[in-house]
């Protein structure tokens, strides 16, 4: 199973919205960052739209194996 790293998801967020991939894995790391609220906002709802479209996928497993 392929799994997406906190930097994988970072950078193409940052690609997609035209921002360093540094600042917007620290927002995602939970941090305090000079970036603005709305900008904040529209990180953590693109993340949730990227990891709900990578579970979404057919290929996905539902239930890892331990």
């Amino acid at each position: 199973m392929k799994v997406m790293t906190l930097d994988a998801l970072a950078k193409r967020i940052a690609v997609r919205l035209k921002l360093k991939a540094g600042d917007v894995r620290t927002v995602l790391a939970s941090r305090k960052s000079d970036l603005p609220p709305a900008v904040v906002s529209q990180i953590t709802a693109m993340a949730r739209t990227l990891i709900h479209e990578e579970l979404a996928r057919p290929d996905a497993k539902r239930h890892p194996e331990h």
